[in-house]
């Protein structure tokens, strides 16, 4: 069995946007902490701040290994202790692009999309649409060129 597999790259440029967010999210917090000893408390403040720091540790924290074998597309997420991993089998695969246009894959007709994506890794959002349970879905994830070179040549259009 032919295994090829990537993992998440952070670029330079996508992270120091990361720790622009960290500054203001800490700057922030220090503003609550001053109501908070003014007895000014704000718990909708906090509750943001708290927020934020969440969805800023899912869009950047979280690892993806993306693997192809010769019977599937297997990705992994990885953050702590939790590694949900997604299997599409390659026959199910209906297309893919190397290039994720919103607009065209709207109109047509995904029932779901899953983004198995950093915001830290620097590379383009590729699409993969497969049917899964008579429906059409859609996984968006960062990979090189050359792994969609592979899932071309693995799903016959490449021989």
């Amino acid at each position: 069995m032919e295994k090829y597999q990537e993992i998440t790259e952070y670029s330079t440029k996508n992270l120091i946007g990361m720790g622009f967010i960290i500054t203001v999210l800490v700057s922030w917090l220090a503003i609550e902490r001053e109501s908070y000893v003014g007895g000014n408390v704000s718990y909708l403040g906090i509750g943001y701040i708290l927020f934020f720091s969440c969805i800023l540790i899912w869009r950047y924290a979280v690892r993806y290994t993306y693997i192809l074998t010769d019977q599937e597309l297997r990705i992994t997420s990885r953050f702590l202790w939790f590694s949900p991993t997604i299997v599409i089998p390659l026959n199910s695969i209906e297309t893919y692009s190397k290039r994720y246009v919103k607009q065209y894959f709207k109109r047509a007709g995904m029932s779901r999309y899953i983004y198995r994506y950093s915001s830290g890794d620097g590379r383009t959002i590729r699409i993969v649409i497969f049917k899964d349970k008579g429906k059409l879905s859609a996984v968006l994830f960062k990979v090189s060129d050359q792994f969609m070179e592979k899932i071309r040549f693995k799903i016959g259009e490449g021989s």
